[in-house]
């Protein structure tokens, strides 16, 4: 038998497979996204307990045989657990989101390291960052698949006709014809400074992003749109919908309370 190798890995679903065993999705760091026949997952003693559950990231001891479509898994060790979004409504809300987007855009046996290295950051970001700064890191997660994919707009000029985009006032929107475009191109307007708040978040790093200090308005202009271009490009009916107050609760001052999420 080959010896097993060693992956980063992120849970994305599992199933029970007869009494003891279990059927595992995982998004693979060196193999994409694959199926994995977890053996004796439910005995005392199993090298899964307490590691196989949605959206942990693992280190997956895993062989993999091109052509086949169960693969073996043999053990997984926990490195990062999903406990932040089982207790916090908005955190998983955002998880979940990021983890569907993830689930289309690296497909079933597409390996993409840079891809991958992005969904396990932006994961451990919505896990530990403050609750303020979530839509941010949401929007500047969205804009950085985008732009891998070679799917962001151009952000300083209209792709139709190439004229620059003014710095005040409006311009338009529209996913058909590029992303943001010229006021004349059509009907549907936008603020002219939502393409400069996207350039500014776009190279921004995990950290960075943590306490970038942008406004909450237009933030809350700015995700809807994002939101859309990745549906449209990666052409896909999204099953997560995100509430727009997620993206519009200002930085708290000290003493207060978080609001209180609804439904």
């Amino acid at each position: 038998m080959a010896k097993p190798d060693k992956t980063l890995a992120i849970v994305m679903r599992r199933s029970d497979f007869r009494e003891s065993s279990r059927l595992v999705t995982l998004m693979t760091r060196k193999y994409g996204m694959r199926g994995f026949l977890a053996k004796g997952a439910h005995r005392p003693g199993s090298p899964f307990l307490g590691a196989i559950d949605l959206l942990h990231v693992v280190e997956a001891s895993v062989h993999v045989r091109e052509g086949r479509g169960l693969q073996n898994l043999y053990s997984a060790r926990l490195i990062l657990g999903n406990r932040p979004f089982r207790h916090d409504r908005k955190r998983r809300l955002l998880a979940y989101a990021l983890a569907e987007t993830m689930r289309i855009a690296m497909p079933e046996g597409r390996s993409d390291p840079r891809l991958f290295d992005l969904f396990q950051g932006g994961l451990q970001l919505l896990a530990r960052a403050e609750s303020a700064r979530l839509g941010t890191i949401h929007v500047g997660l969205c804009l950085k698949i985008l732009d891998h994919l070679g799917l962001l707009p151009p952000l300083f000029a209209c792709p139709v006709t190439g004229e620059a985009f003014p710095s005040r006032g409006q311009i338009g929107f529209d996913p058909v014809q590029g992303g943001f475009v010229g006021i004349a191109q059509t009907r549907r307007r936008v603020s002219a400074e939502l393409p400069p708040l996207a350039e500014h978040l776009r190279p921004l790093t995990g950290r960075e992003l943590g306490v970038a200090d942008v406004p909450a308005g237009l933030l809350a202009r700015l995700c809807p749109l994002v939101n859309e271009l990745l549906v449209h490009h990666l052409d896909f009916e999204p099953r997560i919908q995100l509430p727009a107050r997620l993206f519009v609760e200002p930085a708290l001052a000290p003493g207060k309370s978080q609001p209180r999420i609804r439904p």
